[in-house]
């Protein structure tokens, strides 16, 4: 193929670059889209299935503090001879008590438990939102780099055609010795380069399988585009008002903070006793002795006063944990949104043509250096550039992904319709 005609093929249309993705086919292979590999990452992932065990664990927790009466009944009885004028009687007892507790200490535990377990809930949601974050990035990393692998593909194969360009030029004495052996130079430089990009691809995807959980050898496919499909606000107060809604681990604190606090009441009401109610049968010679019986623990030295001081300290250290967790909220939404705005910028700066002028002098100068208009070193330099520009756009594509997956993170979203569960309360 004519060295010019290559030039035309180097270039893909408007924008300058395609970035839906295929694989080449090797066997049985898995195709997934981003929201896809979002779903299999939730779904597989150990970490998001550690964190619902938690849940399931809480929810024992809770339904064991919902009990009417938390104590188990205690049964006694006795048994014995009783000696008398030379006879010997067999006498015995039965008493049957339960505890019953009197100072609302059921409805504080029953909160307790029901914090926790809300707690519990937001730390899987919270876990689940990282996992959607980290796979959005993982998947816009191997879609740039599989773009990458192609620039360099296409590179290569141009560096060739340009070898041999100046080879025929040399041989007809319309090029010098230093343009063939630049343009073998050039050649080794793009071969690397693709091998570069090769091991960049193996790298990210290997990542991305880690966080969906697949086998290293599992062929995997990406579909998708890292082209932006809608214009964010840009405004850092909006972001922070939904990130105040939604952060899990936000919830989570103030779960945790209203678990302690009921902690605290319950421990406060340790000193209140507890009656335990029963009956008893009892017999004594030829007489059979029913009684009711009342039994109460009396709190005069041990008023629980090591449970109370220590959960009036929990209660401070999750106050404090709350107001800090807060705090670096509003820090990471103010990076988050300073990040994905500077990223915007930089796709932004590559829509006004930037693109289309470097496809244009590209194929421009290939002409050129066949007409003989500009020397091999022009040609090496234009396309270097035009090289350079559509790499950068590649990146800035990338850093625009890897933004928006870190600020849906910093404001608690990104999950996929279908996989959103709201956390209960």
């Amino acid at each position: 193929m004519p060295l010019s005609d290559r030039g035309l093929a180097f270039w893909p249309t408007v924008m300058g670059l395609v970035l839906c993705v295929a694989v080449p086919a090797r066997g049985q292979e898995r195709t997934v889209t981003l929201d896809e590999a979002v779903r299999l990452a939730l779904e597989n992932n150990p970490e998001v299935r550690s964190a619902q065990a938690e849940v399931g664990s809480a929810e024992a927790r809770l339904s064991e503090a919902s009990l009417l009466l938390r104590n188990n009944p205690e049964l006694e009885g006795a048994l014995g001879p009783r000696q008398r004028g030379g006879t010997s009687m067999l006498e015995y007892s039965v008493s049957l008590t339960q505890p019953v507790e009197i100072g609302g200490q059921r409805g504080v535990r029953r909160d307790e438990a029901q914090a926790l377990r809300s707690a519990a809930g937001a730390r899987l949601e919270l876990r689940r939102v990282q996992l959607a974050a980290e796979v959005r990035e993982a998947f816009g990393r191997g879609l740039a780099t599989l773009a990458q692998v192609q620039l360099a593909t296409e590179a290569t194969e141009l560096a060739e055609q340009a070898l041999q360009a100046a080879e025929e030029r040399y041989r007809t004495g319309d090029a010098s010795l230093i343009e063939v052996n630049t343009a073998r130079v050039e050649t080794g430089r793009a071969r690397r380069e693709r091998l570069a990009a090769q091991t960049r691809h193996q790298v990210a995807m290997g990542a991305l399988k880690l966080l969906l959980a697949l086998e290293a050898s599992e062929p995997l496919t990406l579909r998708g585009t890292l082209e932006p499909t809608e214009v964010r606000p840009t405004a850092e107060e909006a972001w922070l008002s939904r990130a105040r809604n939604n952060r899990a681990d936000l919830l989570a604190a103030r779960e945790e903070l209203r678990a302690t606090e009921a902690a605290r009441r319950l421990a406060a009401r340790a000193v209140i006793p507890t009656p335990r109610l029963g009956a008893s049968y009892s017999r004594e010679e030829d007489a059979h002795i029913v009684q009711g019986t009342l039994g109460l623990s009396l709190p005069l030295f041990n008023r629980n006063q090591a449970e109370r001081g220590a959960t009036l300290a929990r209660v401070t250290q999750a106050q404090l944990a709350l107001e800090a967790l807060e705090r670096r909220i509003a820090q990471e939404v103010q990076l988050a949104t300073a990040r994905h705005r500077a990223a915007r910028e930089a796709w932004e700066a590559f829509t006004g043509g930037v693109l289309q002028a470097a496809r244009e002098n590209a194929e421009l100068a290939t002409e050129g250096y066949r007409a003989g208009q500009i020397d091999f070193l022009q040609l090496l330099l234009i396309r270097r550039e035009a090289l350079e520009t559509r790499r950068s756009y590649i990146e800035a594509l990338e850093e625009l992904n890897a933004a928006e997956a870190e600020l849906e993170r910093v404001v608690g979203g990104g999950l996929p319709t279908s996989a959103q569960k709201g956390v209960e309360p």
